[in-house]
C-alpha cells in the first residue's frame, strides 16, 4: 500500500530503533491509552513487533517514510458477539504531523480491512481534547456516533470520549463517479489490462499484452471520438474502476461490435474492490448517461468462462452471437 510520501506495510524487527526514536515523545503518549510505554525504549519496540509477527496484536502496520518505520495503524478484532467489529489505533512520529499522513494511512488501512476481511465495522473511542485525531476519522468518512461522558482517566483527568464509527455499507457509500479527463490516460491503460479476463488457474499476462492493435485500440486515442465516454468509480479520491464506451467499427473492429452506430463497452475493477457492488453500479451509471444521451443500444464481447456474464444478462443485455469463447451481447433501450 503505497502514497506519494509514505507506505504501509507489514512491522519488520528491523523496525524497532526507528519505531522507539519516533514513538518516545511524551506528544504522542498523552494522546494515546496508556498500555502504550513511556518512555519508549527500542526493547519495547522489539517486544511490540514480536508479539504483531506472531499474530498477538491484531491487524498492523507500520507508517513508513523514506525506508524508515516512523509511526502505525491497527485494527484489534473484537470478540462473541462484537466479533464482526474491530477497533482502530493509529500514530505517527510528531516530526510528520500535519502532512496528512495520518489521513491517508487510516483510508488505506480501511479498505485493507473492508476488502480484506469480513469485519462490519471499525471503531475507536477518542480523548475529548484530541481535535486532531477527530478531524483524521471525519476525513475518512466515519462518524461519530456519541460522546461517552467521563469514561476515561488520562493524566489524572476525567476525560469523555468520543466514540466514531465507520460501517462496511457507510465505506461503500463514499464510492463517488466522475467523467473520464485526459490526464487520466495512464488509468486508463491500468484498467484495459485489468480488463483482460484470465479463467482460473492461468498465470497473468505481460503488461505489454495491452500494446496488441486489436486490444490498444479500446483507448488509443481515447477522448478524441465523438464517442468515447468514460466514468470512474472513486473511493477515498482514488480510481477504484472505470466502464467506458466507444464505437470500433473502422479497418481493426472490437470483438463486441455489431454495426458503426453502436458503442461497445469494456470495463474493470481493480482486484481489491472487487467484490462491492463497484461494477455493477459503474455499469448501471453508464447505461443511464447512455440513454439519456439517446442511444439506441449498446453492446459488450465477454467471454463464456467469466462469472460477469450472469451480471449483464441482469442488467438486460442479450446474447446475440457467439463463437468458441466469446458472447457478444446487446442491450437495447426500452
Amino acid at each position: 500500500m503505497k502514497t506519494t510520501n509514505f507506505t504501509l506495510r507489514e512491522w519488520q524487527i528491523s523496525d524497532a530503533a526507528s519505531l522507539a526514536e519516533n514513538a518516545n515523545n511524551i506528544n504522542i503518549w498523552n494522546n494515546v491509552r496508556d498500555y502504550f510505554p513511556h518512555p519508549y525504549t527500542e526493547k519495547d519496540g522489539q517486544e511490540f513487533i514480536t508479539k504483531v509477527l506472531t499474530g498477538e496484536f491484531g491487524i498492523q502496520k507500520a507508517i513508513v517514510v523514506e525506508g524508515q518505520a516512523v509511526g502505525g495503524v491497527g485494527v484489534f478484532p473484537q470478540s462473541d458477539v462484537e466479533r464482526i467489529s474491530a477497533e482502530i489505533g493509529y500514530w505517527l512520529g510528531e516530526k510528520y504531523w500535519n502532512k496528512g499522513i495520518v489521513t491517508e494511512a487510516v483510508k488505506q488501512m480501511a479498505t485493507y480491512v473492508f476488502t480484506g476481511f469480513s469485519f462490519q465495522k471499525i471503531f475507536t473511542a477518542v480523548f475529548d481534547f484530541n481535535t486532531a485525531s477527530q478531524k483524521v476519522l471525519q476525513k475518512a468518512g466515519f462518524e461519530r456516533e456519541g460522546i461517552l461522558k467521563q469514561a476515561a482517566v488520562k493524566n489524572g483527568k476525567v476525560i469523555d470520549l468520543h466514540y466514531y464509527g465507520l460501517t462496511k455499507t457507510q465505506w461503500k457509500n463514499l464510492v463517488m463517479y466522475k467523467f473520464f479527463h485526459k490526464d487520466d490516460s495512464l488509468v486508463l491503460e491500468d484498467l484495459l489490462y485489468e480488463s483482460i479476463f484470465l479463467p482460473e488457474g492461468i498465470e497473468p499476462l505481460p503488461r505489454n499484452i495491452i500494446k496488441k492493435p486489436e486490444i490498444y485500440n479500446y483507448i488509443r486515442d481515447f477522448g478524441s471520438k465523438k464517442d468515447d465516454f468514460c466514468i470512474f468509480a472513486t473511493l477515498y479520491d482514488k480510481i477504484a474502476g472505470g466502464v467506458w464506451v466507444r464505437v470500433l467499427a473502422d479497418e481493426i473492429k472490437g470483438y463486441g461490435n455489431i454495426d458503426s452506430e453502436t458503442p461497445e463497452f469494456a470495463i474493470a475493477v481493480f482486484k481489491e474492490y472487487r467484490n462491492l457492488g463497484i461494477g455493477t453500479n459503474l455499469m448501471l451509471q453508464m447505461i443511464d448517461f447512455m440513454s439519456n444521451k439517446g442511444y439506441k443500444q449498446v453492446s459488450l464481447s465477454v467471454q463464456k468462462e467469466n462469472y460477469a456474464v450472469k451480471m449483464y444478462q441482469k442488467l438486460g443485455f442479450e446474447i446475440v452471437n457467439e463463437n468458441e469463447h466469446d458472447y457478444i451481447m446487446v442491450l437495447k433501450k426500452k
